[in-house]
């Protein structure tokens, strides 16, 4: 691990992201959370981490009504484009409008991407266009 206060000495912490649909889908994310969290925890201990679930201390899971509630997500999308490689990095609508002058975006939908990288990146790049002359 990379910043050792995120978990006791000899334990460790990481994330498993998985992509699902959105709150537009068929999914009923109050009823199907925890049986999609099990599933990938048994998936990791049939191919990759056997015991894993023996192991974990303390977990959080996250779905679609996460991002929705919390993160005012429209229809709780983690990606705000599906993550297809056609809608991925520069293919992701730009940060300054085709459309409109002087009109930019940042954030998740944005190039080049989602997580807080790409939407530090997204900042970063239209601060570096409003400064040009």
């Amino acid at each position: 691990a990379t910043d050792r206060s995120l978990a006791p000495t000899g334990c460790d912490a990481w994330y498993v992201l998985s992509p699902v649909p959105n709150l537009d889908g068929s999914t009923d994310w109050g009823s199907a959370s925890g049986a999609y969290r099990d599933r990938i925890v048994a998936h990791l201990e049939a191919r990759l981490l056997p015991g894993l679930s023996r192991h974990i201390i303390t977990e959080r899971c996250i779905d679609p009504r996460f991002f929705r509630d919390e993160l005012n997500s429209h229809l709780g999308n983690a990606f705000a484009v599906q993550p297809l490689l056609t809608q991925s990095a520069w293919f992701r609508p730009h940060v300054r409008s085709e459309d409109v002058p002087n009109l930019y975006f940042v954030g998740a939908g944005t190039h080049p991407g989602a997580g807080i990288p790409g939407v530090l990146s997204s900042a970063k790049i239209v601060a570096r266009l409003l400064d040009e002359p």
